[in-house]
C-alpha cells in the first residue's frame, strides 16, 4: 500500500512538472463549474492574465475566445469523445489582440473528480518560429552556395566505412567540375576515387570516430615533378554526426610560390657565383697590381736613386727628393690596395697563414688582441678560401664595430665531412632572432651575406649569441673527396 502511494506521489509530480514546464498553454478546470484550478506561465503569456487574475474564474466566462460559444461546442464534443485533438481555434489576449492557436482538450480525474484539461499551441509563435527556421535556412544556403571555399556534407554509412554526399556547394562544383545533383546521395568513394588514395577517407574515418577537427593538405605532381593540384582540407564533425570538408584549390598560389622559389634560388645562385667572380677579379687585380705596377714603380725609384748623385744643383736635389717621397707613397698605396685586394700570403701560403697576418693586421689597426689558433688544415679550392678569408675578415670587421670587447679568438678545425673556422668574442653579445630578421642594418646584412655565400658552395653558418655573454660564430664548408683531402694536425 505504501509503495502505491509513492507511485501514486510520483506520478502527480511528474504531472505538475510537465504542467508547468511545457511551452504550450495548458490550463486545468473543473468538469462540473468550468473553474479554472491552475494554469502555467505558458497559459499566461498566450492570453495575457496573470494565474492569480485565471483561478476560480469560469473559462467560458473569460474574455479570450473570439467566439464566444466555442467552448460550449468543445463540451458538447467531450459528451461523444474523451477528447479533443487539434481544433484551430481564434482566440483575443487581454488587450484584445487577435491569437491564434490548436486546441487540444481532454478528461481526466485529479483529485477524485473529473477535470478538463486544455492545451494550446501557439500557432503565431509557431507560424513566426518557422518562418524565422526557413529564414535562417535561407541565408545557410546563400552562406553556403557562395562561399569561396569548396565544401562538401558527407552522412557516415555503414557504421563509418562509406560516407554518402548530402550536399556541395557552387565552390566545390567549381573546383571539382561535377555537379551537385548528380553527386546528392552516392557514396564519396564512388563520386571521387582518389578519396581512398589521398588519404581523406581514412580522415573522415578518424573524425567522425574521435570528433577532432583535422587538417589535411592534398598535393597531385605531375611525372616531371610540376605541381599539378593542390588542395587544403580542414575535415570536422557536427553535432548530427555528419562530416564537413572545407577545402580550398591553392594550386595558382603554390605554383607562383614554387616559381618565385626558383627564382631565388637563381638570384642567390648568380649572387654568389658573381662573388666568387669578383674574388676570381681581385686575384687577377692583385697579382697586375703587385707583379706589373709595384715592380715598375720598385724599378723606377732604384732608377731614380743611381741619378741623385749625378744632380749638382742644390735645388734641382731638393725637387728631386720630393719626387721620390712622391713615388714611395705610390708604392706603399700599391701594396696596400694589393693586400686589401687579395694578399698574397692567402694563395702562397694558405688560410691559416692568411689569417694570421689578418690578426696581426686587426691587432694593429684596431688594438683588438686577436689569437688564431690553427688545429687542422686541409686542401681547399682557391675559390673556398677567399670566401672563408674575407667573411672572417667581415667577423672580425663586426666585432670591432659592435662587440665592445678587445679580446677575439678564430681557431680552424675539421671533422669527417666540413672544415670549420670558428670566430669568438666576449663582448656584449645580441638576440639571434632579432638580429637575423634586420637584414637592413649593416651586421646583419654582413651575416646575411655570409651565410648565402657559404650556402652556395654547400657550407653554413651557424651563429650562437646572448646580449652580455659574447658571441660565437661557425662557419663550415664541405672538405673535398678524402683522396684529396690532406689533414695536418697541429
Amino acid at each position: 500500500m505504501e509503495a502505491e502511494q509513492e507511485t501514486l506521489q510520483a506520478g502527480r509530480q511528474r504531472f505538475y512538472t510537465t504542467f508547468q514546464t511545457s511551452d504550450d498553454a495548458v490550463c486545468l478546470c473543473r468538469m462540473v463549474t468550468a473553474e479554472v484550478v491552475d494554469c502555467n506561465e505558458s497559459f499566461s503569456r498566450f492570453t495575457g492574465f496573470s494565474r492569480e487574475e485565471l483561478v476560480d474564474q469560469r473559462m467560458p466566462d473569460l474574455p479570450i475566445w473570439y467566439q464566444p460559444d466555442i467552448f460550449a461546442q468543445i463540451l458538447a464534443e467531450l459528451d461523444h469523445n474523451r477528447s479533443v485533438m487539434d481544433l484551430e481555434v481564434a482566440f483575443q489576449d487581454k488587450k484584445g489582440q487577435p491569437r491564434l492557436g490548436k486546441l487540444s482538450a481532454m478528461q481526466m480525474q485529479h483529485q477524485s473528480a473529473p477535470h478538463l484539461l486544455l492545451v494550446i499551441r501557439d500557432l503565431d509563435a509557431l507560424q513566426k518560429t518557422r518562418e524565422a527556421l526557413a529564414s535562417s535556412e535561407a541565408r545557410f544556403r546563400e552562406l553556403f552556395d557562395n562561399m569561396s571555399s569548396g565544401v562538401v556534407v558527407l552522412e557516415p554509412s555503414a557504421n563509418g566505412d562509406a560516407f554518402l554526399v548530402v550536399n556541395f556547394n557552387r565552390a566545390a562544383e567549381r573546383i571539382e567540375g561535377k555537379k551537385r545533383d548528380d553527386l546528392i546521395g552516392r557514396n564519396i568513394i564512388e563520386a571521387f576515387p582518389s578519396t581512398v588514395t589521398h588519404g581523406l577517407l581514412a580522415v573522415y574515418q578518424r573524425v567522425w570516430t574521435e570528433g577532432i577537427p583535422e587538417r589535411h593538405p592534398v598535393a597531385i605532381y605531375h611525372q616531371n615533378d610540376r605541381l599539378r593540384i593542390w588542395k587544403e582540407n580542414y575535415i570536422y564533425k557536427l553535432p548530427s554526426g555528419e562530416i564537413v570538408n572545407v577545402y580550398d584549390d591553392i594550386t595558382e598560389r603554390k605554383q607562383a610560390e614554387e616559381k618565385l622559389l626558383l627564382y631565388q634560388q637563381q638570384l642567390q645562385s648568380l649572387a654568389s657565383e658573381l662573388s666568387l667572380a669578383e674574388e676570381r677579379e681581385r686575384r687577377i687585380l692583385a697579382a697586375e697590381l703587385h707583379d706589373q705596377i709595384g715592380q715598375t714603380l720598385s724599378l723606377v725609384k732604384i732608377k731614380m736613386h743611381a741619378l741623385r748623385d749625378h744632380l749638382a744643383d742644390e735645388l734641382a736635389r731638393q725637387q728631386f727628393d720630393e719626387t721620390k717621397s712622391f713615388l714611395d707613397q705610390a708604392i706603399r698605396d700599391t701594396r696596400s690596395l694589393t693586400l686589401e685586394l687579395c694578399p698574397p700570403v692567402l694563395y702562397e701560403l694558405g688560410l691559416e697563414a692568411a689569417l694570421e697576418w689578418l690578426a696581426e693586421s686587426v691587432r694593429v689597426k684596431t688594438g683588438i688582441n686577436c689569437l688564431v689558433e690553427a688545429r687542422c688544415g686541409a686542401k681547399l679550392s682557391d675559390d673556398i678560401n677567399g670566401v672563408l678569408f674575407r667573411s672572417v675578415r667581415e667577423l672580425l670587421f663586426n666585432v670591432y664595430k659592435h662587440a665592445e670587447t678587445q679580446q677575439v679568438e678564430v681557431r680552424t678545425s675539421q671533422n669527417q665531412d666540413y672544415f670549420q673556422i670558428e670566430v669568438k668574442d666576449n663582448g656584449i653579445g645580441f638576440e639571434v632572432a632579432t638580429i637575423e630578421t634586420l637584414a637592413v642594418a649593416s651586421h646583419a646584412y654582413g651575416l646575411f651575406s655570409i651565410r648565402e655565400r657559404l650556402s652556395h658552395l654547400g657550407g653554413r653558418m651557424r651563429v650562437d649569441s646572448n646580449p652580455g655573454r659574447g658571441t660565437t660564430i661557425t662557419l663550415e664548408v664541405p672538405l673535398p673527396s678524402r683522396e684529396s683531402t690532406e689533414e695536418i694536425c697541429l
